[in-house]
């Protein structure tokens, strides 16, 4: 440990791994809320919650889903404040508890945002581009615009824009950071926009005014004379039994689909090195960012659950949405867009909507790059994927990795039914999990790092810091038995896909001891990287 009589004892003893520190205040907050997607949570949670779980309350499981997650982000903010280096869990947990273990955890993450590469790339055409396209059609009585949106939910236009848009960011990245936080911060003005106008079009609206507004806008492409009257038949044909009673076990469900967003507010903990007065900034901006997405998707489900009715948001979710004349379900922007009832209206809506639509890929496929640098820098991978291009200051070459993987995955989760939206969620818990008691051992394990850290509070004698970690253990395991019962989550009578994502959580200690096993080899022991905090 390197000391200077002038300042507190140093710890981080390796400083030249070639990224710099350009992530300012605003760009760190608004890539965590980019990573959350309110625009896709609020998607997800009208489109299948009124339809899938019966007697859900949202407003209540956002609540409950918002204190689930808080002791994850309070965890993840001492973290990357006590170690800011680019990695995220996986210079904390290896550091912490070990570096197969931190391996294990990481690598977990890691494999997890390979396979998810091709979820939000799928999303731009799905859920953004389609929705705009075929409302934009409906405005202006332009058929032809009604049908490339209705193209881009097919399985083609899916990959194909999808692919378009992974090859895009790479390139965006590759530039810089800097220049990917310009075009961020600019790009979530019309996604912000987007969904302060869908609320905006909405209050004080009743179910009987949205379902009007829906019927004289979807008159004409589906050739009805009251395509909500089809929508009922078609939800009854199909199975819909009607309301039912309030019900806490599928409002606790149902947050399975909140959580897959929210619990990835900590989305700038993989690029600490990069990060400005990171020591700060990461410990309040994660749970800021809980926060702000929070209370912004409170508001929104009180304000549209009221104005579209439950009944009718189960109904759409239930129908057949050919017989509308279109390929998949009205979103809650479409209807949004319907009820505003005015071109420019309905055009900033899905337009801004666009980009909440793969807000979860950049942050995947930049996070992602960084824990396969961090690896490399330890040794555990080959020197070639920490290669920083001097000029743009970012490793190129992990980027492709992600980007080539990504685009994989697309073709998977298009073209087979191996993969779901929420089937991996539960392999990120298993890594929460650790995070988390790593964070509560680290006063005991690293006190060299605690102690000059800005978390080194204590409540009548115990580290804060292992209170929260506590706490968010046990709030993980609450959230992972929601996942194994939500039978839309993909694991419930599916042993299988349980075994598929322990298998991959522990996929990281074959990695580790692979790699050392080979370093070794070679005279070298890849341990002694780990008694330090790696380089920024």
């Amino acid at each position: 440990m390197a000391t200077n009589a002038d300042k507190k004892p140093e710890v981080f003893v390796r400083k030249a791994s070639g990224l710099i520190r350009t992530a300012g205040t605003l760009d760190v907050l608004i890539y965590n809320i980019n990573f959350t997607s309110i625009g896709l949570l609020l998607l997800f949670v009208f489109l299948l919650g009124p339809a899938f779980y019966p007697g859900a309350s949202l407003p209540w499981a956002a609540v409950i889903c918002v204190i689930a997650i808080l002791p994850l982000a309070l965890v993840y903010g001492y973290l990357a404040s006590a170690m800011p280096r680019s990695g995220g869990d996986y210079v904390y947990v290896s550091r912490v508890l070990g570096p197969a273990f931190g391996m294990m955890s990481n690598w977990n993450m890691t494999m997890w945002w390979f396979f998810y590469g091709g979820v939000p790339s799928a999303f731009l055409a799905r859920y953004g581009l389609a929705p705009f396209f075929r409302t934009m059609g409906i405005y202006t009585g332009n058929t032809a615009l009604t049908s490339i949106g209705n193209w881009f939910t097919t399985k083609a236009g899916t990959f194909i824009l999808g692919t378009c848009l992974i090859i895009l960011l790479i390139v965006v990245f590759s530039l810089g950071t800097r220049t990917y936080f310009k075009i961020q911060n600019i790009l979530i003005l019309f996604a912000v926009a987007s969904t302060v106008l869908t609320v905006a079009v909405f209050i004080n609206k009743v179910p009987a005014e949205t379902i009007h507004a829906f019927n004289a806008h979807l008159r004409e492409v589906s050739g009805k004379a009251v395509p909500s009257a089809y929508v009922a038949a078609s939800a009854k044909a199909n199975g819909y039994t009607g309301l039912a009673p309030t019900s806490i076990f599928w409002t606790l469900m149902v947050m399975t689909w909140i959580y897959l967003n929210l619990s990835f507010m900590s989305s700038s903990a993989y690029i600490g090195s990069e990060v400005k007065n990171a020591r700060k900034l990461q410990l309040w901006s994660m749970p800021a960012t809980l926060f702000i997405v929070g209370i912004g998707v409170l508001v929104s489900v009180l304000v549209i659950d009221r104005a579209v009715g439950y009944n009718f948001l189960a109904q759409l979710g239930w129908a057949d949405p050919a017989g509308l004349g279109l390929q998949s379900a009205p979103t809650f922007t479409e209807l949004a867009a319907y009820v505003g009832n005015n071109i420019w209206i309905a055009f900033i809506i899905l337009f801004g909507f666009i980009f909440w639509s793969y807000a979860w890929l950049p942050g995947q496929l930049l996070n992602g790059s960084r824990n396969i640098f961090a690896y490399s820098i330890d040794g555990l991978l080959p020197r070639w994927f920490k290669q920083v291009n001097q000029r743009r200051f970012t490793p190129v070459n992990s980027l492709l990795t992600m980007g080539i993987a990504s685009i994989v995955a697309l073709g998977i989760y298009v073209y087979t039914d191996l993969f779901t939206t929420l089937v991996g969620i539960f392999g990120f818990i298993l890594s929460f999990i650790l995070i988390s008691i790593s964070a509560a051992l680290l006063p005991y394990r690293l006190p060299d790092v605690f102690e000059t850290s800005a978390v080194n509070q204590r409540i009548a004698g115990v580290p804060l810091i292992t209170i929260i970690g506590v706490v968010s253990v046990i709030a993980q395991g609450f959230m992972a038995w929601v996942f194994l019962r939500d039978p839309s989550a993909g694991l419930y009578g599916h042993p299988g896909m349980i075994v598929f994502n322990v298998v991959v959580f522990l996929s990281g200690l074959v990695v580790y001891y692979i790699a050392k096993f080979v370093q070794r080899s070679r005279g070298v022991d890849v341990a002694l990287s780990f008694k330090q905090v790696p380089e920024e």
